[in-house]
């Protein structure tokens, strides 16, 4: 099978995921709407796209094209996204107290906007008042809509690993 090790190494991510997720989840869940938390994840992806990408040159004689260590990488990635993805969605449909605090972080993240002057009040009022009319509920499809943001984020960063893995 010719994409193994990006299946493989996807799906270790995505269990690492899994567990960051939960384990955030279980000890502090506010934690969880954060943004470092949401960048921490793709610090999981990163090593194990890139063992996808040395195991994959390893078993190519230390020989491996971008474009196979791009494709290695990528597919490793998307993989483990399906569980954030999976895990995200679960959570925040079992725990409502989760979107609450998303709500609240927003409003936070406005106040703040408008504080640094980045918002003035007519600006921050609309925000306010079109957030209210939100009810901030995990769909399937603002899971959908959301995933192209972190595809973006994730052929980034692959192709900064497959320049570096390949040979």
């Amino acid at each position: 099978m010719k994409n193994k090790n990006a299946i493989i190494y996807g799906i270790v991510s995505g269990v690492v995921i899994l567990i960051y997720h939960l384990g955030f989840y279980f000890v502090n869940k506010e934690l969880i709407i954060h943004p470092a938390f949401f960048f921490g994840v793709y610090a999981i992806h990163l090593p194990f796209m890139i063992l996808a990408a040395l195991k994959d040159r390893s078993i190519n004689e230390g020989l491996l094209d971008f474009k196979s260590s791009l494709r290695t990488v990528f597919l490793s990635f998307i993989i483990g996204m399906v569980f954030y993805y999976l895990i995200y969605y679960i959570l925040f449909n079992v725990d409502t107290e989760l979107i609450s605090m998303m709500k609240q972080a927003a409003h936070e993240g406005l106040e703040w906007q408008k504080e640094q002057g980045f918002l003035d009040e007519d600006e921050f009022d609309s925000h306010v008042e079109a957030w209210g009319k939100s009810d901030f509920s995990v769909t399937i499809w603002s899971v959908i809509t959301g995933i192209p943001f972190r595809i973006i984020g994730g052929f980034l960063l692959s192709l900064l690993v497959a320049a570096i893995t390949k040979r």
